[in-house]
């Protein structure tokens, strides 16, 4: 006995833009999709690293163009996809990446450094979604991924803007999924727990790095998500390493 066949999304000729993409996640993320046969763009704020990752794809021959961007800016995350529907005329699939942190007890941490963290977690999510529904709308189809944080739905000390930005980030995504389904556009978080990348690098106590998930984890998740059989949807996924929180 058999089961039926379930059709599955296939990601060959997909376009998909992914912020933060010059290191870490991001950069893991991009190679996961080059490797499914998707076209890239790839964003990130320092020009030299970004266009250095897309010239190396493109010497393998795959489609990829770089578009250096402050994804917490309303110019710049425009020209993104601007520059996106010009030279593949769509978006396909939207990774929300890019974020960074700062850390310290609430009575000490500047305001400065709270909005700073709260742009550049929370409000890149609602900027970059925003000008790829567009797109997507027009399309009929999608899929949005909001790379997140297990801090999203657990606190940590000196961690308050960080987690904060995350937890909203969360109740972001669920209500784009609510609005995008109308429109056929699949919207899901992942929540990772402790990864190995430059996040750590200015963190003076961190958890043992060989403990930790490495990039090519959370990048195979957010592909598997993208293939996911068609009239399914996953709304959450949270990848952890072996021994839980760290």
């Amino acid at each position: 006995m058999r089961y039926p066949a379930i059709e599955v999304e296939t990601l060959a000729g997909k376009v998909a833009v992914i912020t933060g993409a010059s290191r870490g996640i991001g950069k893991a993320t991009a190679f996961a999709f080059a490797e499914a046969g998707a076209k890239l763009v790839l964003a990130a704020r320092t020009p030299d690293d970004v266009e250095n990752v897309a010239a190396a794809f493109r010497q393998e021959g795959v489609a990829a163009i770089a578009v250096p961007t402050d994804v917490t800016q309303v110019d710049a995350v425009a020209r993104l996809f601007q520059r996106t529907l010009e030279t593949y005329q769509r978006v396909d699939i939207l990774v929300n990446n890019a974020g960074s942190g700062r850390f310290g007890p609430v009575v000490d941490f500047a305001p400065e450094d709270w909005d700073s963290v709260l742009d550049s977690n929370l409000k890149s999510v609602f900027l970059c979604a925003k000008h790829a529904l567009p797109s997507m709308f027009a399309q009929g189809s999608g899929q949005i991924i909001n790379v997140l944080s297990i801090a999203a739905r657990e606190s940590f000390p000196a961690s308050s803007a960080y987690c904060a930005a995350k937890a909203g980030a969360l109740a972001f995504t669920k209500v784009l999924a609510k609005e995008g389904r109308q429109h056929n556009i699949r919207v899901t978080a992942v929540l990772p727990g402790s990864v190995h990348t430059s996040f750590w690098d200015e963190i003076s106590v961190h958890p043992d790095f060989e403990q930790m998930l490495k990039p090519e984890h959370v990048a195979e998740a957010v592909v598997s998500v993208c293939r996911q059989p068609l009239g399914m949807v996953t709304d959450e996924i949270v990848v952890m390493p072996p021994l839980g929180i760290l």
